[in-house]
Order: structure tokens, then sequence, then C-alpha cells
């Protein structure tokens, strides 16, 4: 009976550590990041008191909701810390100023809405509209001896250098159905999104689309997060 209540002490006790350790991660995440909200923060791993004496903690959920990167407002991002190197003395001294992390994995979600209102704002007029995991497109274009003519078909999401780039694919044209267009028509249907300054210093390395959104794949490599670090705040949306 005796270990029974040993042990439930134990789990009480590793529970509560765990969150204490989430709120100062979320203060220190917020400053080095500088985020508008505090994101959410949820730290894995049994036993957790024994990341705590160790200082190293295997993987920390990390979530950030509705910011503007740049121009473009990114609904959701959720990472995955790995590695995450904070000192038990300099934490209790609340002397945490910089938190090293082995790798970041994390999954960036734009919505379709969101990404039309980016679209509205660039050449093109390009418009999207999902088709299940497909995303289709529709946009103006001007064709020799036709004039302006709405063209219509898929578009692919892809990644390359670090860049969300949406191409145009088996396209027609309104009224004529399948209708090979320009190569110039076609250029101008292919869209560079911008993602830069995403939180963790996040790489792009691959996209998919969804019924909801695009979903990009990103990773980070040996971060050092450095809370005294000063810098203009990240914008909500």
């Amino acid at each position: 009976m005796l270990l029974v209540g040993q042990l439930v002490l134990l789990g009480v006790g590793d529970r509560v550590a765990a969150h204490a350790a989430a709120g100062q991660m979320v203060s220190q995440i917020q400053k080095s990041q500088h985020l508008p909200n505090p994101p959410t923060v949820s730290i894995g791993g049994v036993p957790f008191l024994t990341q705590v004496a160790t200082g190293r903690y295997r993987d920390i959920e990390l979530g950030v909701r509705r910011i503007a990167v740049p121009t473009l407002c990114v609904d959701d991002i959720k990472v995955h810390l790995q590695g995450v190197h904070v000192p038990l003395r300099k934490a209790m001294a609340d002397k945490l100023t910089t938190i090293s992390i082995d790798r970041a994995v994390g999954t960036v979600r734009i919505t379709y809405p969101d990404l039309n209102t980016f679209l509205s704002t660039e050449p093109g007029h390009l418009r999207v509209t999902p088709a299940g995991r497909a995303l289709r497109l529709s946009a103006p274009v001007d064709v020799p001896m036709l004039g302006s003519v709405t063209a219509f078909g898929d578009l692919q999401a892809s990644v390359t250098d670090n860049r969300l780039t949406l191409a145009p694919t088996g396209l027609g044209v309104k009224g004529l159905g399948s209708f090979q267009l320009p190569t110039g028509a076609v250029d101008t249907l292919t869209t560079t999104v911008p993602l830069t300054g995403l939180p963790m210093n996040l790489q792009l390395t691959a996209a998919r689309t969804t019924p909801d959104g695009i979903e990009i794949t990103a990773v980070a490599d040996h971060l050092s997060l450095d809370t005294t670090q000063t810098g203009p705040t990240i914008h909500g949306c």
C-alpha cells in the first residue's frame, strides 16, 4: 500500500513539474520568436522528472495560430521539438536566456480562403478552389485572336529552394474545354508564395493539398533560441 502511495505521489509530482516547465517554455519561446500571442506547448515523455533533472527534453509539441508570414496569413503551425536542452540550474534561477534544440519538424497549414486573399493582391488574379484533395484554378488570361478568356485547370503545390510554388497543369479555356495555352499565359499562372520568417527558422521541404488547405512540411536543425534578442514582432492575422 505504501508503494502504491509513493507511485501516486511520483506521478502527481511528474505532471506538476511538466506543467510548470511548459509554462516557462511558453514564455521563453514567445520572447525568442517575437510571437504576438503565447504558443501552446505540450511536453511529452515519461518519466518527466528525469528529463527535468538531466535538462534534456525528448519531445515538445509547439502550436502557433494565425500569424502573417509576411503578407500571407498562416492558419496553423505545429512543431515537434526534439532534444530540447534546458539546464536545470538556470531554469530554477530564472536565468534561462538560451534554449538549444537538436531538431524541429513542423507542419505549416494555409487555408484556401487565406490563400485567395493573398492571390487577390498578386498579378494574374488567380483564384483557387478545392476539389477533394486536388486544387483547381481559374484566372483570366489573354490569348491571341480570342482576347481575354477564363482559364481553368489543376494546380500542383511543390517546394523548391525553400519556396512554395503553385504551378498549373491540364489547362483549358472556359467554354472551349481543353485548350493549348501560349507559354507566356501559362507562366503568368505560376505563382510563388512567400513564407519567409517562419518561427524556429523552419525551412520548407515538401507540400501537399488537402480538402482544407495546403500543408507544408518544414524542418530546422541545431537551433539556439535567444530570449534576449530584440526584433520586430510577427503580426497576427
